[in-house]
């Protein structure tokens, strides 16, 4: 648990929801369980229990009740029609709404965990995003749709995040990818890029649209679904594969 609030160091701490309440509207009762894996695909444990319930008390009144509120909000209208695969269209503004609550999302997921597994995401990165509000220019965001789970076979949620600090890769540098129904957000965690170069995005494929940055309108559902079979080779890439370009 933490002793101070993630981003901004102050107390007293409130609890918060990982996933907010108002999606049960999106969500399937039936389907009760969910997933999480930190560190490594070896590292997993499993909920049969509804996602909703999930709390963490990490945050302060005034995180929790201010600008986070708003990321919700700033999603409240669109998030349910991504979780259930129905039509919708995404454009800069809402992938960039949606970026920034994925993210603050993953933040929470991180505190479900112990505290001595706890550090894939470094403080630093909670700090940055509560100055920002936002993605930093040092990540990526992408979009790919899932088929919705037919039965517990195959876990509603899904919150997997990964580190990498290889020889060829030095500095802060991890993957985190959320699932929720049909909806899969990736955000990639580059280290520092330096002026007057940025991250080049990923190709668009049938399955996987760029979001942060925001780039081309996204039309929901996208073409093509990923297999849940191959979520883990998505989420735990055995390299970390970004490339750097001038401006």
């Amino acid at each position: 648990m933490a002793k101070v609030c993630v981003f901004c160091g102050s107390i007293p701490l409130t609890k918060e929801h990982v996933l907010p309440r108002w999606l049960k509207v999106a969500l399937d009762p039936t389907v009760r369980r969910h997933r999480y894996v930190r560190l490594s695909v070896d590292a997993v444990r499993h909920h049969d229990a509804p996602p909703l319930n999930e709390q963490v008390k990490a945050v302060c009144s005034n995180c929790n009740s201010g600008w986070m509120n708003q990321l919700e909000e700033n999603v409240r209208h669109f998030l349910p029609a991504l979780i259930r695969g129905n039509p919708c269209d995404l454009d800069g503004e809402a992938q960039r709404a949606l970026a920034a609550w994925s993210l603050k999302t993953m933040l929470m997921f991180q505190h479900t965990h112990p505290a001595d597994v706890r550090g894939v995401i470094p403080a630093d990165d909670f700090k940055t995003f509560h100055e920002v509000r936002e993605p930093s220019g040092s990540m990526l965001g992408r979009l790919g749709f899932m088929n919705y789970p037919p039965d517990d076979s195959i876990p509603l949620v899904d919150n997997m995040c990964q580190g990498y600090a290889t020889a060829d890769t030095s500095g802060i540098a991890w993957i985190s990818t959320l699932k929720i129904g049909c909806m899969v957000v990736q955000i990639i965690r580059a280290p520092d890029v330096s002026e007057g170069y940025r991250l080049a995005p990923y190709d668009p494929l049938p399955s996987l649209r760029q979001m942060w940055p925001p780039a081309e309108p996204i039309g929901w559902p996208l073409p093509a679904a990923i297999p849940y079979e191959l979520i883990t080779a998505l989420a735990h890439p055995d390299v970390f594969d970004v490339t750097v370009m001038p401006l």
